[in-house]
């Protein structure tokens, strides 16, 4: 049966199927359209993105190999600064005063020296003339390598003044080393502001008579006798510096060393080490307490106390500074 044979109804039925699966075609069609869209602006991204991290790539490689070369620079620099500072120790180690030069005069003598950085600011000082030995604990302005320059000054000029072969009490020695700080460091021209210097405790004993005499720049010295430790302040001045501009003098005491006795010369980093339970400074008083309960000690034994309590009160702490701690005895 041909179209034209079909009843009305069914023709119409047929022309709304079709146009039923047309609709449907082209939506469809719309759909695809759209995914193909999507799928392109997808893909687009895509290359987009994958350019984009071959540049970041390259720029991460370029950074990282910057980075390595600026690694390798600073190794270098960090061997270079390392090497010179061991050097500059092993110089500085050899220009200072033993334990073995004062104990070839004063046999129960020590030197507790322990530096904060690979150099130090404090140095002990040792001259030995036919008639006297001179023994200085000096603690320089600052520690590592500006306090080490500053050692070498002071060593330096201690020698100077000494080597004057006139017989100077230990006042006028610190008089002279603070009037050539003074001059060296330029710190008496109108316009400095230069504040660097040191503290001394300066001792001359005697070989002969056992007399020993002392001054002190702003460090005491502790005096044991039966048991019993006096302490001898130094006077307020420091060496060098500008603050006390014309004012600098220094007391000469006296003493005469007995059998079994001795004096202590220090720096201020034992007593200014902070620790213990409240995280406290160990203090002058806290040294003196503890050189006073060992008084039956011998000196070698109590060179190994000191270090062990500092050790112990310093715990997990940082050392705060340089620490040199010298023991004379007879």
């Amino acid at each position: 049966m041909d179209q034209s044979q079909l009843p009305p109804i069914d023709l119409h039925l047929q022309l709304q199927n079709e146009i039923s699966e047309k609709e449907v075609l082209r939506q469809e069609l719309e759909q695809f359209k759209l995914i193909i869209s999507e799928l392109e602006s997808t893909n687009n991204h895509l290359i987009s993105a994958t350019w984009r991290e071959r540049d970041i790539k390259k720029q991460l490689g370029d950074t990282l190999a910057e980075l390595k070369k600026t690694k390798d620079f600073v190794e270098a620099q960090n061997k270079r600064i390392s090497e010179s500072i061991n050097y500059a120790r092993k110089i500085q180690l050899a220009i200072n005063a033993t334990e073995n030069d004062v104990c070839s005069v004063l046999k129960s003598s020590f030197i507790y020296y322990k530096p904060k950085d690979v150099i130090s600011g404090d140095f002990p000082w040792f001259y030995r003339t036919e008639k006297y030995i001179f023994v200085a604990a000096v603690d320089c302005t600052g520690h590592g390598v500006p306090g080490a320059m500053m050692s070498m000054i002071g060593n330096l000029l201690l020698n100077d003044i000494i080597n004057d072969r006139e017989v100077l009490e230990p006042g006028e020695v610190l008089l002279r080393l603070h009037q050539a700080v003074v001059r060296t460091l330029k710190q008496d021209l109108p316009d400095s502001n230069s504040s660097e210097g040191m503290d001394i405790g300066l001792c001359r004993y005697e070989m002969e008579t056992g007399e020993l005499k002392y001054s002190g720049a702003h460090r005491p010295l502790f005096y044991r006798r039966n048991g019993m430790v006096e302490t001898i302040s130094g006077d307020k001045y420091p060496i060098g510096g500008i603050q006390y501009r014309g004012k600098n003098n220094y007391t000469t005491h006296t003493i005469r060393l007995q059998k079994e006795e001795s004096v202590f010369i220090f720096s201020d980093g034992y007593p200014d080490q902070l620790g213990g339970p409240e995280k406290k400074k160990f203090l002058t008083k806290g040294l003196k307490r503890l050189i006073e309960d060992n008084s039956g000690r011998s000196m070698r034994e109590l060179r190994a106390l000191l270090e062990l309590e500092f050790d112990k009160w310093m715990e997990t702490n940082k050392q705060t500074d340089d620490v040199l701690v010298i023991g004379l005895g007879i």
